[in-house]
């Protein structure tokens, strides 16, 4: 976990040393005070400074109904239904979530755990809460991580955490090594400060198997396309013809990853398992995937269409883009690239705050407590018999989300009428 110093900490007055997470290891008067232990602890531990970081940029706190979870599976396993294999840390880290306190490592860590036990929501449940067997220990867990009772919620858990970690990252390379004076290469700083990842979304995978005594299983698809306008960011950005050719001409080295996760190595060009080719459409990448689990189900994923975007990480040479009077437009003339991914998960995340957050800013719409509203919502969802108050509160929120129309109310039996609402809610939420 790297180190980082920064002057918005709430629990100094000047300067302080901190950990990924915020924790605070040190209180400065100077900023050369902070960094001096930034570095003493570095060296120590074998990392690399972090740099100065400003810790209010992103926020960490989980959203109600992720809170409401981990209250619900601490409240599960006090009962007997968490296992065995539950670890002090996982118990102590939801005891943390639900008061609304996620640190950056652990948000990296949900949506791969989520991912990896999304089978576990696949177990025989009986809605019986008296059955013994009920809820089983695996959908216990997932309430403990902030996940749901179902792959509904789980998946929109999963959004949610990829969507912090894609802020974090992006606060990490904007901030690493601002304004510190340690010794690195220009070139190594270089790629630390100034690197940045751009999605291009619904791209045409081109898939196939090849018989075992060939190289396997190959793929390719575009991470980039030229004169394509952005999403905003805010500004408008669209990459022009070219920009890859001197990168690519100069033969480093780039790998494929997963989510830009350097763990998950799917290819690279110096093993030959990556091919990289500038066209008159764009950056195609060619890959020979591995015979490992990641690859295995990369391939499954894109033969189904479940999976459908690649990013790029890169940065700009100074002279490498032009932008318009106004700030509005950016083009991109010459690109270094670093890295290509294929992306699993759902990385817009300005649009996956603005959806995920929404549960919070329906309790303030309708002037209910947003956590009494995410704990029904999650019993709800999970099929349990509500008690009569949840129930009241639940009708308290639809009446006060109704169309103002009678003649849409006249419309339709009261029947159809609470089943349209109920669907209104779950569209809210």
């Amino acid at each position: 976990m790297p180190y980082y110093i920064t002057d918005s900490s709430p629990d100094c007055s000047g300067w302080a040393t901190i950990k990924e997470d915020g924790e605070v290891i040190g209180c400065h008067q100077t900023k050369q005070e902070a960094i001096d232990q930034m570095v003493a602890v570095s060296i120590a531990e074998d990392l690399e400074p972090g740099g100065e970081r400003d810790i209010r940029q992103v926020n960490l706190e989980p959203p109600a109904y992720m809170r409401a979870a981990a209250r619900r599976g601490l409240e599960l396993n006090r009962q007997g239904f968490g296992g065995d294999g539950l670890t002090d840390k996982t118990l102590r880290e939801a005891r943390e979530m639900a008061a609304g306190r996620v640190s950056a490592d652990k948000w990296v860590r949900i949506a791969a755990w989520i991912a990896r036990h999304m089978p576990d929501l696949d177990a025989p449940k009986n809605s019986n809460p008296d059955d013994s067997e009920y809820p089983g220990p695996g959908l216990v867990a997932h309430l403990l991580w902030g996940s749901g009772p179902s792959k509904r919620a789980a998946n929109r858990a999963m959004k949610y955490a990829e969507g912090v970690v894609e802020r974090i990252r992006a606060e990490e390379d904007r901030s690493r090594w601002s304004s510190v004076n340690i010794q690195l290469n220009q070139e190594k700083e270089e790629k630390l400060s100034k690197v940045e990842r751009r999605v291009k979304n619904d791209i045409d995978f081109e898939v196939r198997i090849d018989n075992a005594e060939s190289d396997g299983m190959r793929f390719s698809g575009y991470a980039a396309v030229f004169n394509s306008d952005s999403e905003p960011l805010p500004f408008t950005e669209r990459i022009l013809p070219g920009a890859f050719k001197r990168s690519l001409k100069s033969r480093n080295e780039v790998k494929m990853f997963m989510n830009h996760n350097m763990d998950i190595v799917l290819a690279s060009t110096r093993s030959k398992t990556l091919k990289l080719i500038e066209d008159d459409r764009g950056l195609l990448a060619e890959a020979i995937l591995p015979d490992t689990s990641a690859g295995r189900d990369l391939a499954v994923l894109m033969k189904r269409g479940d999976v459908h975007s690649m990013s790029f990480g890169f940065s700009v040479p100074s002279k490498g883009d032009k932008w318009n009077a106004e700030g509005t437009v950016r083009e991109l003339k010459e690109i270094r690239l670093h890295e290509v991914s294929i992306v699993t998960g759902f990385p817009a995340y300005e649009a996956t705050t603005a959806s995920v957050r929404s549960l919070d800013i329906l309790a303030t719409r309708t002037a209910v407590d947003a956590e009494k509203l995410a704990d029904v919502m999650l019993k709800l969802e999970a099929g349990e018999t509500l008690p009569s108050d949840d129930a009241d509160l639940l009708v308290d929120v639809v009446n006060k989300l109704k169309e103002k129309s009678e003649t849409v109310l006249d419309a339709v039996s009261s029947l159809d009428l609470k089943k349209k609402q109920l669907d209104l809610l779950f569209k809210a939420v």
